[in-house]
């Protein structure tokens, strides 16, 4: 290959992952490891579509079990809050039944290796009991962002932040909805 240039005693070339420059000047990484770079663009692709599958079944109002998409051994970061799966699945149960038509769109979501980040909007109204407060039949919305880790085609890891200051500031608002 004419274009092809090997940067030599570079680290890369030791592990079998060469560094050449296309004809337009650009530079690409070429390995010996057949579909690496396949491989890789299609797992973050897949974890990306199991972020979307989850966000589908959280529309739906959790229809059924988590084991499709989260890991036994799950480990969630809220703020400064940890959780299991079982306080995962406890917490998303308890808020549906209090918002139960919510909604979340995907305003944003980036997938790198086994990490998806998502940035969403959730929007639903206040049907029951929630955190101290009777129902309003208020409309509420509030935004996070949340950071996945994926192995195995399940959800291991997450780390979120969500403005619950806004849909509380919501709900106790004397003025939400006029």
């Amino acid at each position: 290959m004419d274009d092809h240039l090997v940067v030599p005693g570079s680290p890369s070339v030791r592990h079998g992952v060469n560094c050449r420059a296309s004809r337009d000047g650009s530079w690409i990484l070429q390995t010996e490891l057949t579909g690496l770079t396949e491989h890789l663009v299609m797992s973050a692709t897949n974890n990306k579509d199991l972020i979307r599958r989850w966000i589908a079944f959280a529309n739906k109002g959790f229809p059924g079990n988590f084991d499709l998409f989260i890991a036994a051994d799950y480990v969630g970061h809220l703020g400064t809050t940890i959780m299991d799966r079982v306080e995962l699945e406890r917490l998303e149960r308890a808020f549906i039944i209090a918002f139960p038509d919510t909604q979340h769109s995907i305003d944003d979501l980036f997938a790198e290796d086994d990490r998806v980040a998502l940035r969403t909007t959730a929007r639903a109204t206040h049907r029951a009991h929630f955190h101290g407060i009777d129902r309003t039949d208020r409309a509420i919305e509030f935004t996070a962002l949340v950071i996945y880790r994926v192995c195995n085609e399940k959800i291991v890891e997450s780390w979120g932040e969500i403005d619950f200051p806004r849909l509380m500031r919501t709900l106790r608002s004397d003025t939400a909805g006029q």
